[in-house]
């Protein structure tokens, strides 16, 4: 297999695992389709980074595998296990209009990158609109669920989508930039963790829609 072949495997996966992501309501089944989805994209910045000897992208690549195919997902579960609720049961979106919302996105999505000439990238004509399309549905899927779980697995979709568009323009993001963004990503989601079980503890649900008694 080539290294532009790998590119464009992965990139179909990522989108297909968006698509997927967009119209499941179980939690935990969530939680290890986006791992999978971060390990195509981990995948296919090792792979480039092999073939063409960048070892920044290879480190990056080793790094967002370990951290957003393993870590995060596994302190998703720890949280998950906190809650009694392990499904998007009332979702503002239900799953017709959400697997419609989500073609659409990736429809869109290649038909605005359809005229762009990408020839500094190995596969960057696949990547790139795969890499919208996953920021897309990742803003869908913040903007559509209610549990405080189901918005961090979206924020996690659309910096896979971020990651991969990095990746696709300019064979990635420096190094210390990518250190940075799974940093914050720790930071993210250690607060969610933490507001998550405070949530647990006042309303006896992770749903967001407890949090508008709060308002003034």
């Amino acid at each position: 297999m080539t290294v532009t072949s790998l590119v464009d495997l992965c990139a179909a996966g990522i989108v297909l695992l968006g698509v997927v992501l967009a119209v499941t309501r179980s939690i935990g089944r969530s939680i290890w389709l986006v791992a999978a989805q971060s390990a195509l994209g981990a995948s296919a910045a090792i792979g480039v980074g092999v073939s063409l000897g960048l070892w920044h992208l290879v480190v990056g690549g080793v790094l967002a595998l370990a951290a957003k195919a393993i870590v995060y997902p596994l302190v998703l579960r720890q949280m998950l296990r906190a809650s009694s609720v392990s499904v998007e049961r009332h979702p503002y979106a239900g799953p017709r209009l959400s697997l419609v919302v989500a073609i659409g996105i990736v429809f869109a999505s290649g038909a605005a990158t359809s005229d762009l000439a990408l020839a500094a990238s190995v596969g960057g004509t696949r990547a790139l609109p795969a890499a919208i399309a996953a920021m897309l549905t990742g803003l869908f899927l913040m903007m559509s669920r209610r549990k405080a779980l189901s918005l961090l697995i979206g924020l996690l979709v659309f910096e896979n989508g971020l990651s991969l568009a990095a990746f696709a323009l300019t064979y990635g993001m420096p190094l210390v930039v990518e250190l940075g963004i799974l940093f914050d990503l720790l930071i993210v989601i250690v607060v969610g963790w933490v507001y998550a079980r405070r949530m647990l503890r006042v309303f006896g649900s992770l749903s967001t829609d407890e949090l508008r008694s709060l308002r003034g």
